[in-house]
């Protein structure tokens, strides 16, 4: 659900690749996708979905061919490093001063994550991986391969490595205690009830059409990425805004949280937690694909030029 961010920055990477040619440049000069074990149908930006990974990656003739167990988690532990030391955290830190208005809420989010993806942008880079789109979809293609063989311990470690850097990600941002966010955990059954009040909300005929109708509005810019990311911006926009955080009590205070957005974040954590369940994947993937129909969004055609893009590096 939540990887919809994530496509948002892929949609801008296009058209600032040359800030991320020079490698010992800043971090702020970096924009990506998004952690590493996003394999699933669900990630955790701003519930929705990004172009699958085309399975025709081809490597750069530096790429890695593989990832191994201390592969992995050496880059989990660089990519916190920086999270926490480097420019990234600088950048997310300056993003928790504006924290509190939920009108700003998706802008904030997507430059928290260009900020936080863009570190493993960088720390991929230096093994080989592409500074791009590309570099990123490659290496989750590596540790997906690699989840299938690695054994139980071993995922959940790496499993919970990522998702207390995620946490710390929007702890930082958003001004939340680690504290709150653990309290705020939910069990299975719960998430996927909540999960099922969301996707009837984002399909319902009222969302679709305010989404439908907003995006026959936009005028072409003669460019169809930008014109892609414009109609991105729209589901993004009334995701928050209308399904989440619209209405008298909202859809996070439903699922029993406060509301505003500080709700929203922790629905988030929540919904991180258990993304990759096959049954929350399912709400969540069925309701964006009718998101995305009503904005006009084709999904094969991001696959295709998410394809030529790999080829062509």
């Amino acid at each position: 659900q939540v990887q919809f961010i994530g496509v948002y920055c892929i949609l801008k990477l296009k058209k600032q690749i040359i800030m991320i040619k020079n490698l010992s440049s800043t971090l702020t000069r970096q924009i990506v996708k998004r952690n590493h074990l996003a394999s699933s149908v669900l990630a955790r930006a701003l519930s929705s979905t990004s172009p699958p990974t085309p399975s025709t990656t081809m490597p750069s003739n530096n790429s890695p061919l593989s990832v191994n167990k201390e592969m992995a988690f050496d880059i989990q532990t660089a990519t916190k490093m920086y999270v926490k030391y480097g420019i990234g955290n600088q950048r997310l830190s300056e993003l928790s001063k504006e924290s509190g208005d939920s009108k700003t809420l998706v802008s904030r989010w997507q430059r928290m994550m260009e900020a936080f993806l863009g570190t493993q942008v960088h720390v991929l880079a230096g093994l080989g991986y592409t500074p791009n789109e590309n570099g990123l979809q490659m290496y989750n293609q590596h540790v997906a391969m690699f989840m299938q063989t690695a054994d139980p311990e071993t995922q959940e470690e790496l499993r919970l490595g990522t998702r207390n850097l995620w946490r710390y990600v929007l702890s930082t941002t958003f001004n939340i205690s680690m504290e709150d966010i653990e309290s705020n955990e939910m069990t299975i059954v719960d998430a996927r009830n909540c999960m099922h009040k969301v996707a009837q909300k984002m399909q319902d005929p009222d969302i679709l059409e305010k989404i439908s109708l907003k995006a026959s509005k936009l005028e072409t810019s003669g460019d169809a990425t930008m014109d892609m990311a414009m109609k991105h911006q729209i589901v993004q926009d009334t995701l928050v805004g209308d399904v989440y955080l619209g209405g008298s009590p909202s859809l996070v205070e439903e699922c029993g949280f406060e509301g505003g957005e500080k709700g929203y974040v922790f629905m988030q954590c929540v919904m991180a937690e258990h993304q990759n369940d096959p049954l929350i994947a399912q709400y969540v993937g069925s309701a964006m694909m009718q998101l995305m129909k009503a904005a006009g969004i084709d999904m094969q055609g991001v696959m295709q030029q998410a394809s030529e893009g790999a080829k062509q590096n």
